[in-house]
């Protein structure tokens, strides 16, 4: 039976609550779309269809990180100054950010064979999504700044410092573990694609895993961020 560490070692006695879940993702939202409707209303052509997808893709982490930041700081800060700490972002090993960048670049290798063997075509359709990106200098910055940092941060810290705690403090860390990893499977849905939710699926378990046995937030976000620098890199250069 896996085991749950982080809670043990927390300075404070207290997990997220429905209600927490609930303010986050309300807030988080919100921000999203506040601060998306002034952006658009400064630059309309901002997520146009004739905008380079590398740079439409850096705003829309902007803003998706600033809403969860400041949704999950404000929510939690209510109950406890010790917001941070009660999502797992504690400062970890050193060994499992090594460990964590390990995984991820497990994680991209498997990936990119599976995705070349069976001819899945995800790796080509995502290096024609940015074409345009993959172009430039600045496209690239886009690319590796949303994938390697601004969207490992804000997806892990919702779906495993959020998502996952909350299901594991009342189902267990077995649930936890599962259901997060399936809702984030979700991100990856595409119509025409269905097994790209697998991966998804996968990730979700392998970041949770991390999460476990780290104790530390910081260990999925390593590996989240190296999968995704990886990718870039090989549609890139590959």
């Amino acid at each position: 039976m896996i085991t749950l560490k982080p809670p043990s070692q927390l300075p404070v006695g207290y997990q997220v609550s429905i209600r927490n879940l609930f303010g986050i993702t309300f807030l988080t939202v919100l921000i999203f779309v506040v601060l998306g409707v002034i952006i658009v209303q400064l630059d309309p052509s901002i997520f146009g269809p004739n905008r380079n997808r590398a740079e439409a893709l850096l705003w829309f982490a902007l803003l998706l990180t600033t809403g969860v930041l400041i949704a999950t700081g404000y929510v939690l800060a209510w109950r406890t100054p010790a917001r941070w700490e009660i999502i797992g972002l504690t400062r970890p090993e050193p060994r499992w950010i090594v460990i964590a960048i390990c995984v991820g670049a497990v994680l991209f290798f498997l990936g990119e064979r599976a995705d070349s063997g069976f001819g899945l075509g995800i790796l080509t359709d995502f290096r024609k999504e940015f074409s345009a990106g993959f172009n430039s200098q600045m496209g690239l910055v886009s690319l590796f700044a949303a994938r390697m940092v601004l969207l490992p941060i804000a997806l892990e810290i919702y779906f495993r410092g959020i998502m996952f705690n909350f299901f594991a403090g009342r189902f267990g860390p077995e649930a936890g573990l599962f259901v997060s990893a399936i809702l984030f499977a979700g991100l990856f849905f595409r119509p025409d694609l269905s097994i790209s939710m697998a991966y998804g699926f996968i990730y979700g378990l392998a970041y949770g895993l991390l999460f476990m046995r780290s104790g530390s937030l910081w260990a999925p976000i390593a590996a989240h961020g190296t999968l995704g620098a990886l990718i870039v890199a090989k549609a890139a250069w590959g």
